[in-house]
């Protein structure tokens, strides 16, 4: 599944969203201001208009969300984790 990635997500909480959301990892998205740990996964990095810093941002959820089937959160990010919840997506926040 494709997976959302946002904030400082580590390999331990890659594996805590498996057993704990059934969230399984085939390939990551992020707005760039996120990586997922080392791994051999492609990675799609949908970046925020350097124009649109704020607006930007929120427009990026949504079209991450569109692109995704999950997302693991650490740290929070109220409107990403809302997004995905409007999409029905599994979440897992750190």
């Amino acid at each position: 599944m494709r997976v959302i990635i946002s904030g400082k997500v580590t390999q331990q909480d890659i594996d805590d969203a498996d057993m704990l959301a059934g969230i399984v990892p085939t390939s990551y998205v992020t707005n760039g201001k996120s990586t997922p740990p080392a791994s051999q996964l492609p990675t799609d990095v949908m970046p925020i208009c350097p124009k649109l810093p704020d607006a930007g941002e929120r427009q990026r959820d949504w079209t991450m969300c569109l692109n995704a089937d999950a997302l693991i959160v650490a740290g929070g990010n109220d409107h990403l984790v809302q997004c995905a919840r409007r999409f029905n997506l599994p979440v897992y926040e750190v």
